[in-house]
């Protein structure tokens, strides 16, 4: 008895384990969407920088730059008679202010930080602090434009570059700013991530969520509208509160086999680097480098390693059978075998685009 108790308790144990490497190995519809009304916002506003040490701008260059300055002293109470006054002033810079508003909204009283970046001719923002500015929507200036946040303090270089900065936790929101994904009669959308993008994966999303939600008696909550937009009808009893609903359709497991994603090849030329999706084929094709000397080896048939026959081509000879196909074969073995003969990255880059022009390379092209 005791031993078939711990034979089923082993059996259980296994199935747990390969049920837990199934889930790792899964993503959710979360990493492939965003909810439609979810979306980043972006405040703006015109700023001071003040405390600098001679790093500023200056004013006798471009007296543009003191009337803000200017402004700022006559709402402190000490106005100046003119611009000229401040001709030799270096000690503030006027800045473009930016805050960003995550996606899932914000709070009354949260705080977020702040980018400052100059507007003139100030060398540096080092050790600056920045004064008290009113942040609001990008929108045309006018007098009913609400402000929606104040942002204020020290200045912290980030990098290599001394006239752009960051206030960490230097705006504080006045308002609320909340998002409403789910509409009045109970719709709401997922839009796919771009590089998701596809009539193959909409459909496959609507059709997971759909499995999940027809034992609650909804089998056709999801409908792939196209390629990049999936809509929601909400159950009746689920639309006044909808955070538990969304929470179990965003995290709806789906393997990731299933996602059928355009093949692609990520380029950055400045950072020299090559990224591609593991679905990228190429047809039958020779390719001739300058300076390349490919060797083989070719032993006759009473050949020994000490007598080989050498074999030396300008042409790189690829088998386009892969065990499956005839036709093609994988760029990632072409680019492997680029690396054995030492091609230089930036000679890769311009191979691959040489072979798409000549309709050998399956797969579109990404530059950054």
């Amino acid at each position: 008895m005791a031993v078939a108790r711990q034979c089923l308790t082993a059996v259980i144990t296994c199935a747990v384990i390969a049920l837990g490497a199934n889930y790792a190995q899964a993503t959710s519809i979360q990493d492939l969407i965003r909810i439609k009304g979810h979306e980043k916002n972006v405040l703006t506003g015109l700023g001071i920088v003040i405390g600098l040490d001679g790093t500023g701008d200056e004013s006798k260059k471009s007296l543009i730059a003191a009337r803000p300055y200017a402004q700022l002293l006559r709402n402190l109470g000490n106005p100046v008679s003119s611009l000229e006054e401040l001709a030799k002033a270096d000690s503030f810079a006027l800045v473009t202010v930016t805050m960003v508003i995550p996606a899932t909204g914000v709070r009354e009283g949260d705080q977020l930080d702040v980018s400052v970046d100059t507007m003139f001719n100030a060398e540096s923002l080092e050790g600056g602090r920045l004064f008290m500015s009113p942040l609001r929507l990008p929108l045309p200036d006018s007098e009913g434009l609400q402000v929606l946040a104040i942002a204020n303090g020290p200045v912290v270089i980030e990098g290599s570059n001394p006239r752009s900065g960051k206030i960490r936790s230097g705006g504080k929101m006045l308002v609320d700013i909340r998002t409403h994904p789910v509409s009045s009669n109970g719709v709401m959308g997922l839009v796919l991530n771009d590089h998701y993008a596809g009539y193959p994966n909409s459909t496959m999303i609507a059709n997971a969520i759909n499995e999940e939600f027809a034992l609650d008696g909804y089998p056709d909550v999801a409908v792939a509208e196209d390629a990049k937009n999936v809509k929601i009808l909400l159950p009746p009893g689920e639309r006044q509160i909808p955070a538990n609903f969304i929470a179990t359709l965003l995290t709806i497991q789906v393997d990731p086999s299933l996602i059928q994603s355009k093949a692609r090849i990520v380029i950055n030329e400045r950072q020299g680097i090559i990224a591609i999706s593991g679905n990228v084929a190429i047809s039958p094709i020779g390719i001739a480098h300058r300076g390349l000397s490919i060797t083989t080896i070719t032993p006759v048939p009473a050949a020994t390693i000490a007598a080989p026959i050498y074999q030396e081509s300008r042409y790189v000879g690829m088998d386009t059978s892969d065990g499956t196909s005839r036709t093609s074969t994988r760029l990632q073995d072409l680019l492997a075998a680029f690396d054995q003969l030492k091609v230089p990255v930036e000679d890769q880059i311009a191979i691959i685009f040489e072979m798409k022009k000549t309709g050998a390379l399956h797969a579109e092209i990404i530059t950054q």
